[in-house]
């Protein structure tokens, strides 16, 4: 008899747990909203989490030099970075930025990251010197041809994300004996946004701010970057940057006179060999260390 009551229980049990599974999973396939903007309903809402990067003593590195490459927006591998140029409404209140106006977006406005003057990160940049840089009214004066008349008017300047056509990137690349690998760590980044020089008339390149890349992978891990080959597939700014899908070209390394390329090799192409003659020597050290 007892043995009769435990298996009706039992029954009683799995029957109450399969109803409540069958109403569970009968909530989570309801149907898409037109808040969603698809046939199928996406989740988005919770934190991405970041991997840590493996422990590396300072005992265990053979070999480092620090570098600081250029991203060229305008390059067709880098354009997710640059695209959209304003943002884009993807439904149930997400909206896709492009990596700039994130990193504004987290400076200026959420200031959840702290902006460093230059690739040092010693000096702190206010949000108050950002937005000079990024928008500025001045008062010109011109004489009137037909009346010989000082006439005052006003010039805006406002830099848009778009106008951000480069990204400059400070990393550290070492030899782990320890792991027997050739490892790189991206330190910084620094949107470089094309600025009119009010005396010249000529577009100028100018340094906006550098940010510290490791406070900064939790707000990319959480910016959705558009992949090219599947729209279903999350991609992350975070992972597009740790997975190094932009093309890039190296502009300095660690020397002795601390100069960068352009100042010892004044011709573009020869920049551009000086900068492959680099890269080449990257690779021939770390097959030196792998034979010897």
């Amino acid at each position: 008899m007892k043995i009769l009551k435990i298996a009706l229980t039992g029954l009683a049990l799995l029957a109450s747990s399969t109803m409540f599974a069958q109403t569970n999973v009968l909530d989570y396939n309801s149907s898409p909203t037109p808040l969603d903007g698809h046939a199928f309903i996406k989740h988005h809402d919770y934190q991405n989490r970041v991997l840590d990067y493996p422990f590396v003593r300072e005992d265990d590195i053979l070999w480092s030099k620090t570098y600081i490459q250029r991203i060229d927006l305008r390059q067709k591998k880098n354009h997710p970075l640059y695209f959209p140029q304003y943002p884009v409404k993807l439904g149930s209140g997400q909206v896709r930025m492009n990596m700039a106006d994130n990193l504004l977006k987290a400076v200026l406005e959420d200031q959840s990251l702290v902006a460093y003057e230059d690739e040092y990160f010693d000096e702190v940049k206010s949000v108050v010197a950002i937005n000079k840089l990024l928008f500025s009214i001045t008062e010109e004066e011109y004489e009137d041809i037909d009346t010989g008349e000082l006439i005052s008017e006003l010039d805006t300047v406002r830099v848009e994300s778009k106008d951000i056509k480069e990204f400059l990137v400070v990393e550290d690349r070492f030899f782990d004996k320890k792991r027997s690998v050739l490892d790189v760590r991206i330190l910084g980044l620094c949107p470089v946004a094309e600025i009119m020089n009010k005396e010249t008339y000529e577009m100028e390149k100018v340094k906006l701010f550098w940010v510290w890349l490791p406070e900064a992978r939790q707000t990319l891990a959480n910016a959705t970057v558009y992949n090219t080959s599947n729209s279903v597939e999350r991609l992350t700014y975070d992972e597009f940057l740790q997975k190094r899908l932009f093309a890039s070209v190296i502009t300095k390394e660690t020397n002795l006179y601390d100069r960068s390329i352009f100042e010892y090799k004044k011709d573009r192409m020869q920049q551009l060999l000086e900068a492959d003659r680099i890269k080449n020597d990257i690779r021939n050290m770390e097959s030196d260390l792998w034979e010897y």
